[in-house]
């Protein structure tokens, strides 16, 4: 069946969360570009050969990034600070893998793999974490 680009729309789901039933959409690609130049260590995630995630700076963009996601999932950019304030974290678990699911469906990783001709995809962000163990104990 062919479908008139300009008669998409996007595919929602209603998740519960403690607060009650949120409808939530996919994000599209304006979305997920804003939200990558907004928390460039969450870019790091999804780039090949980025360089190592800053753990704290990561820490302190976390709970800003997730609620923005959620926001922006919700069609509701503006509650973003609440977001961060009042969602547990599994409040904002449910709603991210619903946002996942309607965001990169199951074939996502597969195609972005051959587009850029790594037949290997993996289905898992490339980036590197910082290194966060203890350096060796000094050799006598």
């Amino acid at each position: 069946m062919t479908v008139a680009l300009t008669d998409i729309v996007p595919q929602t789901r209603e998740v519960e969360t403690s607060h009650g039933t949120i409808a939530l959409r996919g994000l599209g690609l304006r979305h997920i570009a804003d939200l990558f130049l907004r928390f460039p260590e969450l870019r790091k995630f999804f780039a090949a050969n980025a360089p190592a995630v800053d753990v704290a700076v990561l820490l302190a963009e976390a709970p800003d990034a997730i609620a923005a996601i959620i926001a922006e999932a919700a069609g509701q950019p503006e509650a973003a600070e609440r977001i961060a304030e009042a969602f547990s974290p599994d409040d904002a678990a449910a709603c991210l893998l619903a946002i996942q699911e309607l965001t990169m469906p199951a074939p996502f990783f597969e195609r972005l793999g051959a587009l850029l001709g790594n037949s290997a995809a993996s289905g898992r962000p490339n980036g590197k974490a910082a290194d966060m163990s203890s350096p060796p104990p000094p050799s006598s």
